[in-house]
């Protein structure tokens, strides 16, 4: 993974979420730019090898909002794959704002994405939006809650055999962003792998030739999704249901500061950087030096356990995947 010349790696709130994305939904090349407040495009990311296109990005931006005006989309990617590619373009938003675009190119002979990938980016879409929610607007960051909260995630259930193919597969919605017009997807004979590497984890211990006991199991292999897995039994044999749903952080970030016992100016620091302020920046804003707003980055990166920047975001925002965990 190549960035552009915004900064290091580990100080781009961008960057776990773009790993996260192409964990589940691997491309031949893909290029990413975050969108600030005045439609500057900026912390440019680029698969390993590729370049971020800042002018390819800009144009397919533009190209998809004549067809919509705002809201997060999934479509087809109109002018930024090759001949013999498939292009998936997503734009992260919400009513009021865009926040950033991805797009993913798969070569012909890779095949073509599958329905349960794009169901997973749908899911990926909701997430990763509201989270570049509460980064552009910080000041409401203690008490931003996330309107999806209101209601209950989407959610997709299958059914695997015992090879882990899908013998069963439906969802709770459509993926009413998705725009079919010109976009070709594939049936799903299979999970996108680092999913069922999951599932092959949760069901390490299942006797295959009885039925295990019935208590299902659920693990986040990427920050936006959780994998739920449940022993089925019938007439034709045993199987594997797994369930799919979108992850929704804590209701408050309020919850996080409380958690990490950081502080109201460490917070503010924390807003501040989240919004894209370099340091000089914030220490203006908050009328203190630079080497004080360190100070205050380094207390929040050991409070929360985190190695870097993007750890301590990872984990205040509720990015980071958790270890797996048992559920009755």
């Amino acid at each position: 993974m190549e960035k552009g010349d915004t900064g290091m790696l580990d100080k781009d709130p961008a960057y776990p979420i773009v790993q996260a994305i192409v964990a589940v939904v691997p491309a031949s090349r893909w290029s990413f730019a975050r969108i600030d407040a005045d439609g500057n495009f900026g912390s440019l990311l680029a698969s390993e090898g590729g370049t971020a296109d800042v002018a390819l990005l800009q144009r397919e931006f533009r190209r998809q909002r004549k067809l919509v005006r705002n809201g997060p989309r999934i479509a087809a990617t109109i002018i930024a794959a090759g001949a013999d590619e498939t292009g998936l373009t997503l734009i992260f938003a919400d009513a009021r704002a865009d926040f950033g675009i991805m797009i993913l190119a798969r070569h012909a002979d890779s095949g073509l994405f599958t329905s349960t990938e794009v169901a997973m980016l749908t899911f990926a879409l909701d997430t990763v939006s509201e989270r570049f929610a509460v980064l552009r607007r910080p000041a409401r960051m203690l008490e931003y809650r996330p309107m999806a909260a209101l209601e209950p995630p989407p959610t997709a259930w299958y059914v695997l055999d015992h090879e882990f193919a899908i013998v069963l597969a439906w969802r709770s919605e459509q993926e009413r962003r998705l725009a079919m017009s010109g976009l070709q997807t594939r049936l799903a004979e299979r999970l996108p792998r680092v999913l069922e590497e999951s599932v092959r984890e949760l069901t390490a211990a299942w006797d295959r030739e009885s039925a295990p006991p019935p208590v299902p199991v659920a693990v986040r292999p990427v920050p936006f999704l959780v994998v739920r897995a449940q022993p089925m039994s019938g007439p034709a044999g045993h199987f594997i249901g797994v369930r799919i749903d979108r992850f929704q952080a804590p209701n408050s970030l309020g919850e996080a500061a409380a958690r990490f016992q950081i502080t109201q100016r460490e917070m503010q620091v924390l807003a501040l950087m989240l919004d894209g302020q370099h340091l000089d920046e914030i220490g203006r804003v908050l009328s203190i030096t630079s080497s004080t707003v360190q100070d205050h980055i380094k207390n929040m990166v050991t409070k929360t356990g985190s190695r870097n920047r993007s750890e301590l975001i990872a984990h205040v925002l509720g990015w980071e995947a958790t270890p797996s965990e048992s559920r009755a």
